[in-house]
Parts: C-alpha cells; structure tokens; sequence
C-alpha cells in the first residue's frame, strides 16, 4: 500500500485504468453500496487469491500486490483524510479478509505437493506391496488433511471479515462520512 502511495507517479500508467475501471463498475451499477454487492466483489477477489496458489502462489501474488498497490495509489487521488475516512471504517476488517485469503492460498498449496508426493512415491508396506491408486489417494489425504483443513478454516475466517467489512461499509462508512464531511463529490 505504502508503495502505491508513495510511487504514484511511476505507477501512473499501470493504476490508473484500474481506478478508471473501478469508477466505471460503481457508476454503472456493477458494483452497488449494497452488502451483497460489495461482499460478492470482495469475495471474487478472494477467491482468484485463494485459487491463484494452485499456480504456485504466483496468481496469489500478483493479485496481494496489485490490490495493495491499487489502494495506495488510489489514496492519493483523494486528500488523505477523505481517503481515510472512506476506508478505515470497513477496511480494518476487509484489507485482513483479502490478506487471510491470500494466507488460506499458500496453506493450501503446501497441502498439494505434500499429497501428490505420497501418491506417487508411496511406500511398500510391511509385506512389500503398494497399495492401489485408490487406497495411494485416500491414505494420502488423511494424512496431509490438516494442511487442506487449516487452508479452508482461514478461507472461512476471511469470508467472515469480508461480509463484516460488507456490512459496515453499507451501513457505518457512508454514513460516518457524510456525518464527518457532508457531500463529498
């Protein structure tokens, strides 16, 4: 984020379609001030981020580096308090939401090398046999099944964040702005 703020101006020609592009989804209603609008926004990011570390975390990120870019070059084109204003109600639980996503892909992805490993290089057991295929992948899962769990369990916790932060940029952000600075255009 500190990058983007602080680069701007070399980030000029790669950010500013992106906030064009953002501008455009929000006046042509693609992206409504409505929870599930901006909770199923947020969570298709999430979900490229969570997905994106099949690829070897490379998808991963490239998107945590462009959103957190595309935050920080957004907030210089605004002044910093109306910036601040409009983000931090919501953001303190949205910014970890994409963040925890980010960490659910690469727990994820140290399950997948793990499982194809013991599939494909499985040990004979006691009396030298390997076993099938099938029972190769079922042994396999149970024994690397709490990296896949721990994956799922803060992919939850950051979906929870991201229909929090949904809530309250409906409900507390807009509000708390237009209470703090009236109609800003």
């Amino acid at each position: 984020m500190f990058l983007g703020y602080f680069f701007q101006s070399y980030l000029e020609s790669f950010m500013q379609p992106m906030v064009e592009n953002f501008r455009e989804r929000v006046e042509s209603g693609d992206i409504k001030l409505t929870i599930e609008s901006i909770f199923f926004n947020n969570f298709s990011v999430a979900m490229m981020i969570y997905f994106g570390a099949i690829f070897l975390g490379l998808i991963t990120t490239i998107i945590l580096i462009t959103n957190g870019l595309f935050i920080g070059y957004f907030a210089t084109s605004l002044p910093l308090d109306i910036f601040l204003i409009f983000t931090l109600p919501h953001g303190i639980f949205e910014i970890p939401g994409i963040i925890i996503a980010g960490a659910a892909g690469f727990c994820m992805i140290s399950f997948i090398p793990y499982f194809l490993k013991d599939i494909i290089f499985y040990k004979k057991n006691e009396w030298g046999e390997i076993a099938n295929l099938q029972n190769r992948i079922i042994i396999s899962f149970n024994k690397h099944f709490i990296k896949l769990s721990q994956s799922l369990i803060l992919f939850g916790i950051a979906t929870i964040l991201l229909i929090l932060a949904a809530f309250i940029e409906v409900y507390i952000t807009i509000n708390l702005a237009k209470f703090l600075i009236g109609d800003y255009s």
